[in-house]
């Protein structure tokens, strides 16, 4: 069965302090500078995507000794770098003149690689004894699920739009600095993953 880890961390605690934070400071005092700040906040992101994908890449030199795990880990890679090519619209942030059918092209490609290595055997396999046999942190699960529907309130207006963003040339840097607090839970998922495996691997040893 699976275990679910109810445990209110203080790192969820941190996250929630620091979206409130996002949000006040968003709405009434960062400036905008005719959208620089909207930018260097995408470009950050972008920054933290491709830490977790060096970070995780580093990590799975650690288990190289156990195929199941590092495929795993690997797979999680694609994940990451998947974000990335989404935060930077797939690169078309940089080369804006390429016509947009080569970014599409891109875009499925980064998509599928994640999603279709998804039925490998030993990637299903993995999937399925982690969901029946490690801890999930409910909590950090939630969070990202939760500020990721909030950025997507700020981006699409949908219901409790106008409570969110207080101001319509703020749209963009709201729906920006709401996903900061969802992409460091996704980034707590994968910390908090990481560190029962070792615990379990250093305790078979």
């Amino acid at each position: 069965m699976c275990k679910f880890d109810f445990h209110f961390y203080k790192s969820s605690v941190f996250i929630i302090i620091l979206a409130v934070l996002l949000y006040i400071t968003g709405n009434f005092f960062i400036p905008l500078y005719n959208g620089l700040t909207v930018s260097l906040v995408e470009h950050s992101q972008s920054l933290f995507l491709l830490f977790m994908c060096g970070y995780t890449y580093h990590y799975t030199k650690r288990i190289n000794g156990n195929s199941d795990l590092h495929k795993f880990w690997i797979w999680t890679i694609f994940w990451w770098f998947m974000l990335f090519g989404r935060g930077i619209s797939w690169g078309r942030d940089f080369f804006p003149d390429v016509p947009r059918f080569y970014y599409k092209i891109i875009a499925s490609f980064l998509i599928a690689i994640p999603i279709l290595s998804m039925f490998l055997p030993t990637i299903r396999r993995e999937i399925v004894r982690r969901f029946k046999f490690e801890p999930i942190p409910v909590w950090h699960v939630i969070l990202a699920f939760l500020f990721l529907g909030i950025a997507d309130i700020a981006e699409h207006h949908r219901i409790g739009h106008q409570f969110l963003v207080l101001s319509r040339e703020r749209k963009d840097l709201i729906e920006e600095l709401m996903e900061i607090p969802c992409l460091l839970s996704l980034g707590l998922v994968t910390f908090y993953m990481q560190k029962n495996e070792q615990k379990r691997l250093n305790s078979s040893c």
